[in-house]
């Protein structure tokens, strides 16, 4: 489906992704987009806790639909099965576990909960 609606409008550079350096290319495009859709839900997020703005739930997931479109683009670039290689991650990390103790000394600001987010 995001194939056929990227050939419409002609977002579909991904599928000239036939060397290395093609395939490069389109990755370094991947990031910045990437990184100007994180600023985005930054921006989101600061609209709320430093201007006290209201939290729009509806305008967050237009910043993640944003993200999973680039997501599915670079996988397709890359030409993966994604139901496949997403399964072999998840039985990967069965292995992983971490306990809540460990979340927590994970997070970047230790005077925070990480559920407080938003």
């Amino acid at each position: 489906m995001q194939r056929d609606f990227d050939r419409k409008l002609g977002w579909n550079i991904y599928e000239r992704c036939r060397t290395p350096e093609n395939t490069l290319t389109f990755i370094e495009h991947f990031v910045l987009v990437i990184v100007e859709e994180l600023g985005e839900i930054s921006r989101i997020r600061k609209q709320y806790t430093r201007d006290k703005q209201t939290f729009k739930t509806e305008v967050l997931k237009h910043e993640l639909m944003d993200i999973f479109v680039y997501f599915m683009q670079v996988c397709m670039a890359l030409n993966m099965d994604l139901e496949r290689e997403y399964l072999e991650k998840l039985k990967s990390n069965e292995g992983t576990i971490y306990s809540q103790e460990q979340c927590l000394s994970m997070k970047v600001s230790h005077d925070r909960d990480p559920t407080e987010i938003f």
